[in-house]
């Protein structure tokens, strides 16, 4: 079989503007917002920021996971996850806002003495970690090897479609598979440092699990739905068969079940220990309105896409799985959601609107820089020499 010839991918040019408006007007009101209430749209800001950091680190970890594992059948896939993993500097400059607001989300920053003297004591025993210095160092060091790998990979990838060399293909086997563990530790102690330690004592092994495992639901949903938006064009959806779509069903029906496993997980053995400092963190999300917020998590998270992911046939349908893909977007928001806001207003439910203007702007300018990279090259590896297996995939 013979790889069809796609044209190299020149369009988009409206959808790259109206994403990069929609980026400037969100990131505007956001900074309105912070003129009228600095902590709440930090709040938002941080939400907007890590949904889709969130999503940019998933789609970076599937990648080299696919480089590690030599799998084949993904190779028409490829490209847009590089397109996706290849953004991470641009929230280098976006994370410019929380690294200059800090000290209004995290209490070890300026601790006072309303925090009691128990949590006084015990973040001054962790001031070795949790310092302004050594927070930005550490930013800077996570930065470095996402942007260096996902680079890198989109880089080596563009120039094999160019020279067709294959050693550009051993190059990021090799680089895919030896950054993964840098990549799970980055990963790991980002939401230790960003997500974790808005809480002044609490503390989980499992929590950046529960974060991963949330973020690799979402980049798959992302190609999904990339794929079944593209079926009738010259991009990579029009290559996608049955059989690639039962595969990326299968594997986000996974997930979806390792997200619910990880998080019951967590619960489990934190409601068993019976810690103070520990149960406290769900206690907030389990009673009043947060607690409504869990239910639509469990439902909407796990129940509903449970039992629509087990259909072989919905699986065989691209626009209904990108329907239940869409779903986990929105879920995964919820998540990300949850994850953050009862840690900074456990009083009362506090979803800031600041939430939604800084998901568009960071969102509207992540795809804009997902369409710049997108443009000029092929939608698909075309030089790859396991692209031809790849399009020959069929459903088991």
């Amino acid at each position: 079989m013979t790889p069809p010839v796609l044209p190299r991918f020149e369009g988009g040019r409206r959808a790259l503007l109206i994403s990069a408006a929609l980026g400037v007007v969100g990131l505007a009101a956001t900074a309105v917002g912070a003129v009228l209430d600095l902590r709440q749209a930090l709040a938002g800001y941080l939400f907007g920021f890590t949904y889709w950091l969130g999503l940019c680190l998933g789609a970076l970890l599937l990648l080299a996971s696919f480089h590690a594992s030599k799998a084949r059948w993904p190779v028409v896939l490829r490209r847009a996850l590089e397109v996706c993993s290849a953004t991470a500097p641009l929230f280098l400059v976006l994370f410019v806002p929380l690294a200059l607001g800090m000290r209004h989300l995290y209490p070890w920053v300026a601790p006072s003495a309303d925090l009691g003297e128990h949590t006084l004591h015990v973040l001054e025993h962790r001031r070795l970690y949790n310092n302004v210095p050594f927070f930005l160092v550490r930013a800077a060091l996570y930065f470095l090897v996402w942007g260096g790998v996902g680079l890198l990979l989109h880089r080596w990838s563009v120039s094999q479609d160019a020279t067709g060399d294959l050693r550009w293909t051993v190059w990021q086997r090799r680089l895919g598979g030896g950054s993964l563990p840098a990549l799970g530790l980055t990963f790991s102690f980002m939401t230790l440092d960003w997500m974790m330690s808005l809480e002044a004592t609490w503390q989980s092994t499992v929590y950046a699990v529960h974060v991963f495992s949330g973020a690799f639901v979402g980049a798959l949903a992302l190609m999904i739905i990339a794929g079944a938006a593209t079926r009738d064009t010259q991009h990579f959806g029009s290559l996608l068969s049955p059989g690639h779509y039962h595969r990326l069903g299968t594997l986000l029906f996974a997930f979806v079940c390792f997200w619910a496993y990880i998080a019951y997980s967590q619960l489990m053995l934190m409601w068993i220990a019976g810690l103070p400092e520990e149960v406290s963190w769900y206690r907030v999300r389990l009673e009043g309105g947060w607690g409504v917020l869990s239910l639509v998590l469990l439902l909407g998270h796990f129940v509903l896409p449970f039992a629509l992911l087990l259909s072989r046939e919905l699986k065989a349908r691209p626009r209904l799985l990108g329907a239940v893909s869409l779903w986990m977007l929105a879920m995964h928001a919820v998540d990300v959601a949850w994850l953050l806001f009862p840690s900074l207003y456990p009083e009362a439910v506090v979803i800031p609107w600041t939430a939604l203007t800084a998901w568009v702007g960071v969102g509207g300018m992540s795809v804009a820089a997902a369409l710049w990279l997108a443009r000029g090259t092929y939608p698909v590896p075309v030089s790859d020499p396991y692209l031809v297996h790849s399009l020959q995939v069929r459903p088991p």
